[in-house]
């Protein structure tokens, strides 16, 4: 049977376990954020790219 002092560190390393996982959770929450702003972000200036070069296009043309 488990004594009484063995008991108490089992719920203290499962208490610092949850914590390190809140810990965690917090941080990869944050990062999907952070991918989520990149990732939009990486949209628009492709849409801006794409934009850019047909106007260059329309100019090249426009000189041919």
């Amino acid at each position: 049977m488990i004594d009484e002092r063995a008991y108490e560190l089992l719920c203290c390393q499962l208490g610092l376990a949850n914590e390190e996982k809140a810990g965690l959770r917090k941080q990869v929450n944050g990062l999907i954020a952070r991918f989520k702003a990149i990732e939009e972000s990486n949209k628009e200036n492709s849409k801006a790219l794409v934009d850019t070069i047909n106007e260059l296009s329309v100019t090249v043309e426009n000189y041919r």
